[in-house]
């Protein structure tokens, strides 16, 4: 026999299967990489297509694989409410995409909800979370199951669809890796916003969470096509919605348990929500609803609403002094604001002090006089809860030729 001829030829054999066992081991550990390579390619595929897909998610189904640094600026997320109307939702989304902070500091993540199954709005949406993608900002779709139409009317549809997202968000169920939000901004699908809406937001949101006498802050004026001042803010006994903000507090604590099954923003203004509670306008509005086709509201108001100026101007908010809206400061100031204006008996004596630079206050004995006032200036004449649109401790004002403040205050 050749193998075990002397010493040396047993060394050579023992080498020669070193070797062997060598090539062997190499071949599966790079056969084992190769699957942990394609393993690794296929599971990145499948989130990638969770995230770019259309993502229809039934009833809380909700994609929680894409990683989220922990960061303070998603603790104030902005939802997107929309339902069928893409062309509309791509407007709305154009705008964010425009305005949104870069870095992301405040509106971050973005939060589309859509109520039912809509190809155009899956479409919609597809195309922005990669644009939103290329600059860092996530966008999550998530998908409410739709009530059936003979369950109720559209806005008790609007009501369910509004509770289900906010608990979503608020229960920390839009992402595992996302910080619990502490407050939320709320938009629908129709709404355009100014360049300075984002910094108007996070201005606000810093008094909204530290002044217990606030119930949220709200970015529209209803009477906004008589302003002129784009830097000024006020407190109102209104809830004005259409692009507003609330805490994280007010929901879990208040709302989520009791919240109703139509008509979610009168039930907001009713007092056992408002609770004597104040909300932050702009004088100059920061949205502007475009949706007059379509929608819930069925276009009310609409006269007025598309003459509604929205601001156009940049304000730096972030340097805007904002301590004049403490309650207490607040209420000293406004008082001595009307105790140095005119008091007119007409809306012809009014407009004739307003033509030489004075400010006006004219006073209504009762909600039936402040309508026939109402009309004649072409502002909005209706009420809910008792409380005039924009009103704050019943006053009502504008500046009917852009200059001037006049205020419709009920008689003391």
């Amino acid at each position: 026999m050749i193998v075990g001829k002397g010493a040396h030829g047993g060394r050579i054999v023992k080498r020669r299967r070193r070797r062997q066992s060598k090539h062997r081991k190499g071949h599966v550990r790079s056969y084992m990489m190769l699957l942990l390579m394609l393993g690794s390619y296929v599971l990145g595929f499948k989130l990638m297509a969770r995230y770019f897909d259309s993502g229809i998610h039934r009833d809380g189904d909700i994609p929680s694989s894409l990683t989220i640094s922990h960061t303070s600026s998603y603790e104030s997320p902005l939802i997107i409410f929309t339902c069928e109307r893409a062309s509309y939702l791509q407007t709305t989304l154009s705008d964010i995409f425009k305005y949104i902070p870069r870095p992301c500091t405040f509106g971050c993540p973005i939060i589309v909800s859509q109520d039912g199954e809509n190809s155009d709005v899956d479409n919609v949406v597809n195309e922005f979370q990669q644009k939103f993608a290329s600059i860092g900002i996530p966008l999550f779709h998530i998908h409410h199951k739709q009530a059936l139409k003979s369950a109720g009317g559209a806005y008790q549809a609007l009501a369910k669809h509004y509770g289900w997202a906010l608990s979503q968000v608020f229960d920390g169920r839009i992402n595992a890796e996302l910080p619990m939000p502490k407050r939320i901004i709320i938009l629908e699908e129709d709404l355009h916003i100014a360049p300075d809406f984002f910094g108007y937001m996070a201005a606000t949101s810093k008094i909204l969470d530290k002044d217990s006498s606030l119930f949220a802050v709200s970015a529209f004026n209803d009477n906004g096509h008589l302003v002129n001042n784009p830097k000024r803010t006020l407190r109102s006994d209104f809830f004005p919605g259409l692009g507003w903000m609330m805490k994280r507090s007010l929901w879990k604590n208040e709302l989520e348990a009791k919240w109703p099954k139509g008509y979610w923003d009168d039930w907001l203004r009713e007092p056992a929500q408002r609770k004597g509670r104040q909300i932050v306008r702009p004088e100059f509005s920061r949205t502007y609803h475009f949706g007059f086709h379509g929608g819930a509201s069925k276009n009310q108001f609409g006269s007025i609403l598309r003459r509604v100026r929205l601001c156009e101007e940049f304000v730096d908010w972030a340097k805007e002094d904002l301590s004049y809206l403490e309650e207490r400061t607040y209420e000293r100031l406004y008082s001595s604001l009307l105790d140095h204006s005119v008091h007119a008996l007409s809306i012809k004596e009014a407009r004739r002090a307003l033509k030489s630079n004075e400010n006006v206050v004219l006073e209504y004995t009762d909600f039936d006089e402040f309508k026939v006032l109402a009309r004649k200036l072409d502002i909005m004449d209706d009420e809910k809860a008792t409380i005039p649109r924009t009103a704050y401790k019943g006053i009502v004002e504008v500046r009917p030729f852009e200059g001037s403040l006049l205020f419709l205050r009920p008689s003391i």
